[in-house]
């Protein structure tokens, strides 16, 4: 373990660098092609064996191992969320500006700092003599922030699966394990269109709309040990006629539903369903379905994407979870936590179609989606022994 320290002290200084370069390309959602376009230029001048681009524009860069071992994905995502106001900002949010021991800017938290770090570790591992025998796969998904669609895409074509996944998102350098979901609920009330003056012409939705508001706070939320209970809150609403003077032909209710593993998304739809029919709209035409908007990808490829992502979980008595957590323990010489985030992240896509997941960042989740997005350079350091640690032993695992 002392190589990987060494060769990460080497490395050490370019890694931030690229960190700030990352940082400094805004890549918000659907506008992620100069990112990737710098992504692909970057592996290609560390020396990957193979970068590939879907056709969703998620990139793809490959270091092949001596053979014979489980293959390993380093996922992070291209994309970030709107800025907001710069004048907001302790520092530029694009500046990607070291202060205070940290990178600053926009996405350093979620997760352009881990990425920077996952880039190098198969270069690392090769500059050392120590290629694992499986392949390791350094991924740059799109349009993690709507709904996790560049993975949900990509697990869909089954695209460059591997046995294992380590997902960058914030986890403080402990393990994550599990993750809530996220699923939009959509419930379409159908009625009939009068003028408000005639009211008893009509069949107004807003008249079912106040019951229903009310019997969402009664829908039984499922629980975890590690991360409470599910949420559930209406968030929108929107109306298929214009003007103050007119009854709806259709009203269209949006609902929140954050999800613990045991609340998938055909029971968070069926909970929803259920409290429709409790409210007694039998005079009205109910729809109650998850969530979907099409999607361009930088491509110019479209698809319907689910407005949501899906519940993780792994236990973590499971055999890799332990053994990851032993290694990062010798490799790093403290102990580690295994933990779940509050927040959706891509690993139930990837989860379901049998890979073996993980989340591992130096990045802290407060941090994420607000003005003072930064990552600390000195957890960076610990990761980048850490990600050499698990890379090298996920790899030689048998298949």
């Amino acid at each position: 373990m002392e190589k990987f320290k060494l060769i990460a002290e080497k490395y050490h200084d370019e890694i931030i660098k690229t960190a700030q370069e990352l940082i400094q390309i805004n890549s918000q959602s659907t506008q992620e092609a100069q990112l990737a376009q710098y992504t692909k230029e970057k592996m290609s001048a560390l020396g990957y064996d193979e970068i590939l681009t879907d056709r969703w524009g998620n990139v793809f860069g490959v270091m092949h191992g001596t053979g014979g071992g489980s293959s390993v994905t380093l996922n992070c995502h291209l994309d970030v969320v709107y800025e907001s106001d710069h004048s907001k900002w302790k520092y530029p949010p694009f500046s990607g500006e070291i202060a205070e021991g940290k990178i600053w800017g926009r996405g350093a938290s979620d997760t352009k700092g881990t990425f920077a770090i996952q880039l190098y570790i198969p270069v690392m591992l090769k500059e050392l003599g120590m290629l694992p025998k499986g392949n390791i796969v350094v991924s740059g998904v799109v349009c993690e922030e709507i709904g996790g669609f560049g993975a949900m895409m990509q697990t869909n074509d089954g695209f460059m699966l591997t046995d294992y996944v380590i997902i960058g998102e914030a986890s403080e350098n402990d393990l994550a394990i599990s993750c809530r979901g996220r699923c939009c609920c959509v419930v379409t009330i159908k009625g009939k269109s009068c003028h408000a003056s005639t009211p008893y012409l009509g069949k107004n939705p807003f008249d079912v709309l106040g019951p229903l508001l009310c019997e969402i706070k009664n829908i039984p939320l499922g629980y975890d040990e590690d991360m409470g209970y599910s949420t559930i809150t209406a968030t929108n609403i929107k109306t298929s006629e214009k003007g103050t003077n007119i009854i709806q032909n259709e009203l269209v209710l949006y609902i929140d539903y954050r999800q613990v593993p045991c609340d998938t998304i055909d029971v968070a739809v069926e909970k929803v369903r259920q409290a429709v029919e409790r409210c007694g709209m039998d005079d009205f035409e109910v729809t109650v379905e998850p969530g979907r908007s099409p999607v361009t990808a930088y491509t110019g490829e479209t698809e319907m994407g689910f407005d949501g992502e899906k519940p993780f979980r792994v236990s973590a008595d499971e055999d890799y979870v332990v053994f990851c957590k032993e290694v990062l323990e010798q490799a790093i010489g403290h102990e580690i936590k295994t933990k779940g985030w509050k927040f959706a992240t891509d690993t139930g896509h990837y989860a379901e179609k049998g890979c073996k997941c993980i989340g591992y960042s130096p990045a802290e989740a407060a941090l994420c989606h607000t003005t003072m997005d930064n990552i600390d350079i000195e957890m960076m350091k610990e990761a980048e022994v850490g990600y050499l640690a698990l890379a090298y032993s996920l790899a030689n695992r048998d298949k």
